[in-house]
């Protein structure tokens, strides 16, 4: 259950709220409204976190609200089989089973259980754009996409040095087309690398140690253009999905500043 707090926005809130070149969207984060207004459609965004930190449950809570929206959603997973995703997707949401009926979502599979030219579940450029592009050109109203995750993609091109080749690729089809993407990579490097500097927005879900409570975060690290300050929130998992609240006064002095 999400516990509803008081709303309290600050000065930079109200101002990105009262922006007239911009169409805010929900990403699908409970409470994350109480902080940002959203985040502008049509903009790529990146999650990174170590496992286990809820990539996942936001890549699908963004696909879940934009279906619940009449969105049109493509989920194109590298990682985990469809079969996962369904199943996850359904521990979250009642409804979640029949929208695949109904056919509200297209997931594109490009996990191991595939089919690929490579006896070894290993991909090329040509083919993972052969097989995104189709889906792509046959959804011509996707408004949201997630790519889950660009790390396994990475890990399972044949020639991995094509891994920025194929993410800008990636990057300019869904650009094109106008869609509000996430996408979602392992870890967070202690140096940026080229999807840091191409995305318009980069979140961090990570661990704290605070004492020996260990305490989840989301960090909203980066948004190119916007008049949105950097967060810093305590992130949960829930039966329902991630939620986002306040960090507790007692955590900022320990590892806050350094966050930003």
């Amino acid at each position: 259950m999400v516990r509803k707090k008081k709303q309290v926005f600050d000065e930079g809130y109200l101002k990105a709220l009262n922006s007239k070149n911009i169409e805010w969207i929900d990403i699908g984060v409970k409470g994350l409204i109480d902080f940002i207004p959203g985040l502008p459609k049509g903009d790529a965004i990146l999650v990174r976190g170590e496992p286990g930190t809820g990539k996942t449950i936001l890549a699908l809570q963004f696909m879940y609200t934009g279906i619940k929206n009449g969105e049109t959603v493509v989920y194109i997973t590298t990682e985990e089989t469809p079969e996962t995703i369904i199943r996850t997707g359904a521990e979250l949401w009642s409804d979640f089973p029949q929208m695949l009926q109904d056919k509200k979502f297209v997931i594109v599979n490009l996990s191991i259980n595939a089919s690929y030219a490579s006896e070894f579940s290993l991909i090329n450029k040509g083919e993972v754009m052969a097989i995104v592009l189709k889906v792509l050109d046959a959804t011509p109203d996707v408004s949201r996409i997630v790519i889950d995750s660009l790390s396994a993609l990475e890990r399972r091109l044949v020639d991995p040095s094509e891994f920025r080749e194929v993410f800008m690729k990636l990057l300019l089809e869904t650009k094109k087309r106008g869609a509000t993407t996430i996408l979602t990579a392992e870890g967070i490097p202690k140096r940026p690398d080229i999807p840091e500097y191409l995305v318009d927005h980069l979140i961090y879900l990570d661990y704290q140690k605070h004492d020996v409570i260990w305490t989840r975060v989301f960090v909203l690290r980066k948004s190119r253009s916007v008049p949105l300050q950097p967060r810093i929130l305590k992130l949960n998992i829930e039966t329902q999905g991630l939620w986002v609240e306040e960090i507790p006064i007692s955590l900022k002095p320990v590892w806050f500043a350094s966050k930003l």
